[in-house]
């Protein structure tokens, strides 16, 4: 099976956690870095706020005036170092955008038929979860989805897929150190062949889940989040594998210095 990018791909993005840039030669101070950010105000007047408390404006709005983002996206921008430090508000000129769609979660145990198709991995080494603030969590899914040379119907087939974490604040496996998550995917028309998989970004909002962990548990934080999701080899929802990945969680927020 062929691996295809979505139309939304990271490309090098992907690889992005938290902050980096670039000079664009040994003598220009023009740098460009990318970041994961939360998208600040509507079409026509958007800036971006990183994780370490900067607000980013962009200096070409009008290049943005197609754009429809919702609450993040992967923003890289440059800027003129020798003027300009890194942690300070500051206009820039946006060279790139990639929104991430928001997905939802629930503080409960999912129902059978919370999901009814399987991902191919959601984590690579090209891209592994991360974090905004300790509420917010990324999770880079690899599924299957029916490519398409026309982008319209290229756009409703990504447009189809949706996810949803579920915590189950009465699961055995949540203990003191670790909080069971389960991620579900769903698709509008199961009957479609998928045969290509594509990796995108999407945002969970985990501040209820961490609410029910707390009162079932007495502790604010878990020591890490285990992620079990439906996986397998083949767009086939019959042949899906139960399989868990585990994270850092309050080692990550105890040691960072960005936004908790």
């Amino acid at each position: 099976m062929k691996k295809q990018k979505l139309a939304v791909a990271f490309a090098a993005l992907l690889t992005m956690v938290g902050f980096s840039s670039c000079l664009n030669g040994d003598n220009d101070p023009t740098v460009s870095p990318q970041e994961l950010m939360r998208v600040n105000g509507g079409t026509g007047f958007y800036s971006f706020t990183s994780a370490y408390g900067y607000t980013v404006t962009p200096l070409n709005m009008s290049d943005l005036s197609n754009l429809s983002l919702q609450s993040y996206a992967i923003v890289q921008y440059s800027y003129d170092s020798s003027v300009l430090e890194w942690n300070e508000d500051k206009k820039v000129t946006v060279n790139n955008v990639v929104s991430i769609k928001d997905d939802f979660t629930f503080p409960k145990a999912p129902e059978a038929d919370a999901g009814n198709a399987p991902l191919y991995m959601i984590s690579s080494s090209m891209a592994q979860p991360m974090y905004f603030d300790k509420y917010n969590l990324f999770i880079p899914v690899t599924y299957y989805y029916k490519n398409s040379s026309d982008s319209d119907d290229l756009k409703a087939e990504l447009n189809s897929h949706s996810f949803a974490l579920y915590y189950d604040p009465n699961d055995a496996e949540s203990t003191d150190g670790k909080l069971l998550l389960h991620l579900r995917h769903k698709v509008a028309d199961t009957e479609v062949q998928r045969s290509d998989y594509g990796t995108e970004y999407r945002h969970f909002n985990i501040t209820s889940v961490l609410s029910s962990y707390a009162s079932a548990h007495g502790v604010s934080m878990p020591d890490k989040l285990v992620i079990e999701y439906e996986r397998s080899s083949s767009s086939s929802y019959e042949n899906k594998t139960s399989e868990k990945l585990e994270i850092n969680y309050k080692s990550v927020f105890e040691q960072s210095t960005v936004n908790q």
